[in-house]
């Protein structure tokens, strides 16, 4: 009954009641703290959204898969960049060791068509599991990720989902090092390209927190209000460097 009634309120937009409901419950259970980050992020987006994108959000997932781009070329490209390792205002993230371009290369004229690209793939990917519903990259930056670099634990409130490209990584040993995502409602489905099957591959993980250890040219997309980190406890002279992005439908 309850679940049914949150339900309601989330599809009805009515995240705020739906926030004071479950601070209510949650003095009788504590589970339900967990539902309120969840409710809060769509809160503070101060969207009016459609029932049909709604329900397509409302269950956590992670897509993995590898596209076969020139990436030594997408590498070159930022290395070239113009205000490459000057400071910005993403340089006070808190992060550590990490340098973060501007946060709009999909309208640099040196990245528009890798930004297109990446949007036309991720769209021929995902399609069959979003209703047919077609996402647009609205945010596009590079990131390289120095010894023992680390980006703290953050979500992203001004998209639907949230993905990275990685362009360069590094082998590690350390058990630790990826990325990590918070699986504080613990069910996010997750969906992995088989090239086999050629087909994505579905599980659900119910662990706290899920660690990913991405290979050169795979593609990792979740849901924005999914809190997440990148850990790299590994002495290395090696950059690594991804491309992220943000996605609104």
């Amino acid at each position: 009954m309850i679940a049914k009634f949150l339900n309601f309120l989330y599809l009805s937009n009515f995240f705020r009641l739906a926030i004071y409901f479950l601070k209510i419950l949650s003095i009788f259970d504590s589970k339900y703290k967990n539902n309120i980050i969840f409710f809060n992020f769509f809160k503070k987006r101060k969207k009016n959204y459609k029932k049909s994108v709604l329900k397509i959000l409302y269950q956590p997932k992670v897509f993995i898969f590898n596209l076969n781009y020139d990436t030594e070329k997408i590498i070159k490209t930022i290395y070239n960049y113009d205000n490459l390792n000057i400071d910005n205002q993403y340089s006070d993230d808190g992060h550590s060791n990490v340098f973060q371009s501007e946060h709009n290369l999909e309208k640099h004229k040196d990245f528009i068509e890798i930004s297109k690209n990446l949007e036309f793939d991720i769209n021929n990917k995902l399609k069959n599991h979003l209703n047919y519903q077609l996402l647009k990259i609205n945010k596009l930056w590079f990131v390289i990720t120095k010894n023992l670099g680390l980006i703290k634990k953050h979500s992203h409130f001004d998209s639907d989902f949230s993905g990275v490209f990685y362009l360069k990584v590094e082998k590690s040993s350390n058990s630790e090092n990826g990325l990590r995502l918070y699986n504080y409602l613990e069910n996010i489905e997750i969906y992995e390209f088989s090239k086999d099957n050629q087909k994505f591959i579905k599980s659900i993980n119910k662990n706290p927190t899920i660690l990913f250890k991405p290979k050169i040219n795979d593609i990792i997309i979740f849901n924005s209000f999914i809190e997440h980190s990148v850990d790299n406890k590994t002495l290395n002279n090696v950059d690594r460097i991804s491309l992220p992005f943000d996605l609104i439908f």
